[in-house]
C-alpha cells in the first residue's frame, strides 16, 4: 500500500479485516475430521497479512479506538481479534507465531467494546447470522470467536443483557448436540459465563439454571477428559447458587449430584480425576450450610498443604445441613476403594490423603455416631491399616506422617463426645485407647 492517506488506510484495514476473517467449511464439521494441517493455507495467509494489518493499525490507531464515526471498523476488528485469540481451536495459529497472538491480545484489550456498548448491537447481530440453527456447524471462526467475545465482555461489573442470556442459552444448547466433545465443552464454557456474568434477576426469572443443570447433569458419567470433568461440576454448582430457596427440588438435585459423584470417584480413570471428584463432594456437603464462608476461610489456609486441620474440628462439627446423612455409608466405602491409590506415589499420597480429610472432616465428622456405630469400626481398622501401610511404601513421606497423624486425631475428637448412654459403638474405650497409642507410635 503506497497511498498514506487517512481514507485509503481505512479502506485498507476494512479489507484486511475481512481477508484474514477464517472462511467458512465446505461441510459441516460432524462430516468431516477436522485437523490443524486442514488450515495451512489460511494460516499462511494470517502470517503474511497480519503483520501488514498491524502496521496499518497502529499509525491510525487513536482514530480507529476513539472516533464514533468508525464503528463498524471497530466491529469487525472486534470480530476478528475474538477468532484469533480463541483458545483452544483446531486452526489456531502455530507456536511460532507469537507475536502476531500477542498483538492481537494486546488490541482487544485496547477495544473498549462491552456488552452494552453501540458497537455491540452490530456484534451480535453478526453472531445470530453465523450461529443461528446447524449454521455454526461451517462457522468455526465465529463459534470460538464468540466464546471468546463472551468472556472478552466479562470485565468489572458488566452483566450481560437479557437477549444475550438467551441467545447464548441457546447457542450453548446447540453446541452440546455434536457428538464432539470439544464443542460440548464449549457449550459449558458459556453456561459459566452466563451464570457467572448474566444478570441475576433475569437467569431466575427464565429458569436459565434450571435448564441448564438438567443439561449439563445429563453428561456428568463422561471423565474423558480431567478439564472437561471439571469444567461440568463446576457449572452445576454455579447452577445450584441460583436457586434461592431451599426446597425438596434442590436436595434432590444435591443427592443426585452427590450419588454420582461417590458413583464417578470409584470409576475415575486415575488418581488427579479421583482427587478433583473427592473435592467436588467436600464442596457439596458444606455447600448449604449457614457457617459456608467460615468453612471455606478455613479450608483455603491450607489448600494443597498437608497441614494440621485439628484447629478447624469444632468449624466442621457444627455444619448445618445434612446433605451427607444418607451417603455417609457410601462416603466411608468410597475411601476404602479408593486406598489403592495412595500407593501410587508420596506427591499422589499426600494429595488424595489431604482431600480425603477434608471429606471426612465436612461429610462423616457432623453425622452423629448413633447413625454411624454400624459402619465406623470396620472402617477405622481397615483404614488405619492402609495408612500405616502407606508409610511403608513411601518410606515415611514427613507430609504422610503428618497427615496420619491428623486422622488420627479426627478419630479421636469424634469418639471423645460419644454418649455412653447412646447404643454402643462396638467397643468405644477400646477404639479410643488404640488411636492414643497409635498416635504416640506414628509420632516416633
Amino acid at each position: 500500500m503506497t497511498d498514506n492517506s487517512e481514507e485509503s488506510q481505512l479502506v485498507y484495514i476494512c479489507e484486511q479485516l475481512q481477508l484474514c476473517m477464517l472462511p467458512a467449511l465446505k461441510e459441516d464439521l460432524d462430516e468431516v475430521q477436522l485437523l490443524p494441517e486442514h488450515f495451512q493455507n489460511y494460516n499462511s495467509v494470517l502470517r503474511q497479512e497480519l503483520p501488514k494489518l498491524y502496521d496499518v493499525l497502529q499509525q491510525i490507531e487513536n482514530i480507529i479506538l476513539q472516533d464514533a464515526a468508525q464503528l463498524k471498523l471497530r466491529t469487525q476488528l472486534v470480530l476478528l481479534l475474538c477468532e484469533l485469540t480463541a483458545t483452544p481451536t483446531v486452526y489456531k495459529l502455530s507456536a511460532d507465531a507469537e507475536a502476531e497472538l500477542d498483538n492481537a491480545n494486546r488490541l482487544l484489550q485496547k477495544v473498549s467494546v462491552g456488552c452494552h456498548s453501540a458497537e455491540a448491537t452490530h456484534i451480535f447481530s453478526y453472531y445470530e447470522q453465523h450461529l443461528q440453527g446447524n449454521c455454526w456447524k461451517r462457522q468455526l471462526g465465529a463459534t470460538h470467536g464468540y466464546v471468546r467475545y463472551l468472556e472478552y465482555c466479562c470485565t468489572g461489573d458488566a452483566r450481560f443483557p437479557a437477549k444475550l442470556i438467551t441467545f447464548s442459552l441457546a447457542v450453548g444448547l446447540n453446541f452440546r448436540e455434536c457428538y464432539q466433545l470439544e464443542y460440548k465443552q464449549l457449550g459449558v464454557r458459556i453456561f459459566q459465563i452466563l451464570l457467572q456474568h448474566g444478570t441475576v434477576g433475569d437467569i431466575q426469572k427464565l429458569n436459565i439454571h434450571s435448564v441448564i443443570f438438567e443439561h449439563v447433569f445429563k453428561d456428568t458419567h463422561c471423565m474423558d477428559s480431567l478439564e472437561a470433568t471439571i469444567a461440568t461440576w463446576s457449572c452445576l454448582f454455579l447452577c445450584l447458587d441460583h436457586f434461592t430457596e431451599l426446597n425438596s427440588f434442590t436436595w434432590n438435585q444435591s443427592d443426585d449430584m452427590l450419588e454420582r459423584l461417590i458413583q464417578n470417584v470409584n470409576l475415575a480413570p486415575n488418581a488427579e480425576t479421583s482427587i478433583h471428584l473427592i473435592g467436588f463432594i467436600t464442596k457439596l456437603c458444606y455447600h448449604f450450610t449457614l457457617n459456608l464462608n467460615e468453612i471455606q476461610v478455613a479450608f483455603a489456609s491450607e489448600h494443597n498443604e498437608p497441614n494440621n486441620i485439628s484447629d478447624h474440628l469444632e468449624i466442621c462439627a457444627s455444619l448445618t445441613a445434612c446433605t451427607s446423612y444418607r451417603w455417609a455409608k457410601d462416603i466411608l466405602q468410597m475411601f476404602l476403594l479408593q486406598s489403592d491409590k495412595l500407593f501410587q506415589s508420596a506427591k499422589v499420597c499426600t494429595r488424595m490423603l489431604t482431600e480425603m480429610q477434608r471429606c471426612y472432616l465436612v461429610c462423616i465428622l457432623p453425622v452423629p455416631l448413633e447413625a454411624l456405630h454400624i459402619h465406623l469400626p470396620e472402617f477405622y481398622t481397615k483404614f488405619v491399616a492402609i495408612l500405616l501401610e502407606s508409610h511403608v511404601v513411601h518410606e515415611k513421606a514427613p507430609d504422610i506422617i503428618k497427615l496420619t497423624e491428623t486422622f488420627i486425631e479426627i478419630f479421636q475428637y469424634q469418639l471423645k463426645n460419644y454418649s455412653q448412654q447412646q447404643q454402643p459403638l462396638g467397643n468405644v474405650n477400646e477404639f479410643a485407647r488404640a488411636f492414643k497409642s497409635l498416635q504416640k507410635i506414628v509420632a516416633k
